[in-house]
């Protein structure tokens, strides 16, 4: 039996070219690379009619949960992360819209405006937004966003 622990150099590999490098078989190779996946070692893409690409780290990756992911899969507009964002409980939309408010670049304003047409819970939003003393901002961005897509209708209580 190998030991998971091996030596693992970094990179991304497909399951031959591992297997060929560790002299194992084909098999053994994917049993190892599921082991390491466990582990948070290995991150997957590919697959279907495409080839599957092991990137292997040295340490475990954690998968990010924050404000890019929201906005990436929101927003037409993508973002590349400026950093990575773990967040641990409940992130919503409203807490994007703050994050991007405070954020403040322009390309991120513009990504975050897309988010208005998926608030929920306006209530949720205004009082994370008076935490942070960003009202006047969102506000703001939201009468902006009006101008050039359709979004969800602020209640009006809101927009004084």
């Amino acid at each position: 039996m190998h030991n998971v622990n091996m030596e693992i150099k970094e990179g991304k590999y497909t399951v031959e070219r591992f297997a060929s490098e560790r002299g194992l078989s084909r098999q053994s190779a994917i049993n190892l690379l599921s082991k390491l996946k466990k582990k948070g070692l290995v991150e997957v893409s590919g697959g279907g009619k495409q080839k599957r690409i092991y990137a292997i780290h040295e340490l475990p990756k954690r998968k990010t949960n924050g404000f890019y992911d929201i906005v990436n899969r929101y927003s037409p507009e993508k973002l590349r992360p400026g950093f990575e964002h773990y967040v641990s409980g409940n992130y919503t939309i409203e807490h994007a819209i703050i994050d991007g408010v405070r954020i403040g670049d322009s390309r991120t304003l513009q990504a975050t405006s897309y988010l208005f047409r998926h608030v929920r819970d306006w209530k949720r939003l205004f009082d994370l937004a008076k935490k942070q003393g960003v009202e006047d901002s969102i506000v703001a961005l939201y009468k902006q966003a009006r101008g050039y897509m359709r979004v969800r209708r602020m209640p009006e209580r809101y927009l004084n």
